[in-house]
């Protein structure tokens, strides 16, 4: 088991049509989004026109969670749906798909092999969660979005403050006790490989 904590000085940012981006892991460490050659890439994005158009990724599983604000995703001779804070949608990245509303969102893309699956999880004060995890997986990368998180390994704890990342390869422990001083949010990131 290995953990990295990753902070606001290690993740790049950038401008979209509709807002900015912020990259906040891709793997392998040597891809590149621009070359589309990940094998899965998390971000967080702000969208802040009413309307925009998402980029079309062929090849690409994408998973969208609403951190701030609300969205109505509509892909084209799919589906559309309202999201609104902590809820999430899936979808092809080739589909053609335009959002209505402004928002923080939190993003997974997987390619290949990689799969992947976003949830929210949240945590009051001055209580304690037993985080379960649903199956075995490659990584588990927790993204604190509002509050603060304590991760207790039973061998080892670690401290996140808002808008960090936690990533644990190889997680051995089926378990993880999270705590917080203050209600924290949460996006929590599975990967399997």
């Amino acid at each position: 088991m290995n953990i990295d904590i990753y902070k606001a000085e290690d993740f790049k940012t950038t401008k979209w049509s509709g807002g900015s981006t912020t990259e906040l892991f891709i793997y392998p460490s040597t891809a590149n989004y621009a070359s589309r050659n990940f094998d899965f890439r998390i971000s967080s994005a702000t969208v802040e026109i009413e309307k925009s158009d998402f980029t079309i990724l062929p090849g690409v599983s994408r998973q969208l969670m609403v951190l701030k604000g609300s969205l109505i995703l509509s892909h084209k001779n799919h589906h559309e749906v309202q999201l609104n804070k902590r809820e999430i949608d899936c979808f092809d990245g080739s589909w053609e798909t335009s959002a209505v509303g402004t928002c923080v969102d939190f993003n997974l893309m997987t390619k290949g092999n990689t799969e992947g699956k976003i949830s929210s999880v949240f945590v009051s004060a001055d209580e304690s969660l037993n985080f379960q995890m649903d199956a075995p997986c490659e990584l588990l990368i927790f993204y604190v979005y509002e509050g603060k998180l304590q991760v207790d390994f039973s061998s080892e704890k670690r401290n996140l403050n808002q808008g960090e990342l936690l990533v644990i390869r190889h997680p051995i422990n089926k378990v993880v006790k999270l705590q917080s001083p203050e209600d924290c949010a949460m996006a929590v990131v599975h990967i399997y490989k």
